[in-house]
């Protein structure tokens, strides 16, 4: 019986490792990842998680990207709750539209970094995270335009 048991986790455990992190892309726009995908599965008292999580990099500059599904992506989503925009001489925040799904972006203009959350899917919950050093915004939006957002809503 705790064979059965422990072969049921390990392919609950490992399929969800696979699909999240097959839905990461190996590069971007000549960004390469540094390492293997890491993959953290939560559970707790409010539910369960599932987070896939890569790192890139090009020339000394690096983006990170998040896969967020279940519980922990509601938090993440909550910047999509009502329209904002936001802009002083060191950040600019605001929600807006990143190739056709809802984004939050947080950008800080003196350290030339920051993220851009995408609301995937509402109803799952999930969310794509991506975190951005030494890259304008302007290039960060570029860099996600290359990411297939859809297939990753699709794939979930």
């Amino acid at each position: 019986m705790k064979k059965i048991i422990l072969t049921f986790f390990l392919l609950i455990f490992f399929g969800y490792t696979k699909t999240l992190c097959n839905l990461l892309p190996n590069k971007i726009d000549g960004y390469k990842s540094l390492a293997k995908c890491e993959f953290i599965n939560i559970q707790n008292n409010f539910g369960t998680s599932q987070q896939a999580y890569q790192e890139y990099s090009k020339n000394g500059n690096k983006i990170i990207l998040t896969l967020i599904k279940g519980r922990m992506a509601q938090q993440a989503i909550a910047p999509f709750m009502a329209p904002m925009q936001i802009e002083t001489n060191e950040m600019l925040m605001k929600v807006t539209d990143c190739d056709g799904f809802k984004c939050a972006i947080s950008y800080n203009k003196k350290e030339n970094g920051g993220v851009i959350i995408i609301l995937l899917n509402q109803n799952i919950p999930a969310a794509l995270t991506m975190n951005f050093e030494n890259i304008s915004i302007e290039m960060a939006k570029k860099l996600l335009s290359n990411i297939n957002l859809k297939n990753i809503k699709n794939n979930l």
